[in-house]
């Protein structure tokens, strides 16, 4: 299995908040999540507005969304093909648990595809890198990452997820 921290990032509204930007500028949730740049034919990352984090057969994957997703619909199998069609879907991931550091890429993953499909359409970065300023296992993390795509895409921004036990990879 691939090391993995997940990022998702989905379009809509939710409980979380959210807020707009113009299309190059970051873009901010109310939990503490900014995303920028560009996800390739999915265009400029969308506001997130939720930010969601689980431990899934070795794996911590942290799940940033512009769009609803809560912990039960992470607890199903498959979720991704369940959110709303265009959505922006942003994985990072990585082996074991939250720790304070940098998680290189690879072997730690900052992916993306969109909402409504399988995750056959992940997009994998070629190279990037995750940090941690706050990591509380089965509790929460908080940091920085920057993935590129293909040598001229790239995504950077902060996020601080909350876990959901039980929650599965999309």
């Amino acid at each position: 299995m691939h090391l993995r921290v997940a990022l998702v990032i989905a379009l809509g509204a939710s409980a979380c908040g959210g807020s707009s930007s113009t299309p190059d500028a970051p873009v901010a949730s109310g939990s503490g999540t900014t995303i920028s740049g560009t996800l390739g034919d999915l265009g400029a990352a969308q506001p997130t507005v939720s930010s969601l984090m689980i431990a899934n057969s070795g794996e911590t994957l942290i799940y940033l969304s512009s769009g609803p997703i809560t912990c039960d619909e992470l607890m199903v199998s498959r979720w991704l093909g369940g959110t709303m069609a265009g959505t922006q879907v942003v994985e990072l991931v990585f082996h074991g648990t939250p720790a304070l550091g940098d998680i290189q890429v690879p072997p730690g993953e900052v992916n993306y595809a969109p909402g409504g499909m399988s995750s056959s359409h992940e997009v994998s970065a070629d190279s990037g890198k995750i940090t941690f300023t706050e990591a509380t296992a089965n509790t929460s993390a908080a940091g920085t990452f920057t993935g590129t795509y293909g040598g001229s895409d790239t995504i950077t921004g902060s996020f601080h997820a909350t876990f959901c036990a039980g929650g599965q990879g999309f």
